[in-house]
């Protein structure tokens, strides 16, 4: 058994290792802004800490949510979260990926699975200069949806303005580039005829 003083000792080293951990959000938004919150985010390991911290700065969290994350990378969180709606009984993977440029809504019992990416807009170099493929594939931005009772499985991409309709599934690893139908189990990543983009777009103007 361990001497009164050496537990003393151990229990503060904890409580202070702790406090290193998980410091205080509050003053973390008020040195480093919302920002500062998102780096939190990511090396908080503590899934319901995520939830209170993504409600306390906007986002709509159902009280029946189940635990989010850990571990979130919150990409264009510009002044809150709000742009983030978890409904009741969903669930949010470990180190998934939450592009918040536009809404995401993952509604009741609801599941995106661990180190998933999600986004909600598409950029290829609007506002590069000498960049001409942005007049063939223009700057976007839309929700995207996770319908009533969905599943998507771990490392999938759901690109911006898809929405998974209630109760399908989606398998681990996919690419969803398009609406998926409810009831639907989607297996593979649909695939695509690479398309050459034409030389004229690429001239410099004489």
């Amino acid at each position: 058994m361990k001497a009164p003083h050496r537990w003393a000792i151990d229990r503060l080293r904890t409580f202070l290792w702790k406090q290193s951990q998980y410091p205080d959000p509050e003053q973390i938004y008020r040195d480093s802004g919302l920002q500062g919150i998102c780096g939190f985010l990511k090396q908080c390991w503590d899934p319901d800490l995520t939830k209170q911290i993504l409600r306390r700065f906007g986002a709509e969290i159902h009280p029946d949510c189940w635990p989010i994350g850990p571990n979130l990378t919150l990409h264009e969180a510009v002044g809150s979260f709000s742009n983030l709606v978890v409904g009741a009984h969903a669930h949010v993977g470990k180190e998934v990926f939450l592009d918040l440029t536009d809404r995401i809504v993952i509604e009741d019992s609801a599941a995106v699975g661990m180190r998933s990416i999600v986004l909600t807009h598409l950029n290829v170099g609007e506002g590069y200069p000498n960049n001409p493929k942005q007049r063939l594939i223009p700057k976007k931005q839309k929700p995207t949806i996770f319908r009533r009772g969905c599943a998507v499985g771990a490392r999938c991409v759901i690109l911006c303005g898809v929405e998974i309709g209630e109760d399908a599934v989606v398998n681990a690893g996919v690419v969803i580039d398009r609406d998926v139908p409810p009831r639907t189990i989607v297996t593979s990543t649909k695939l695509k005829d690479d398309v050459q983009m034409p030389e004229r777009f690429f001239r410099k103007p004489a």
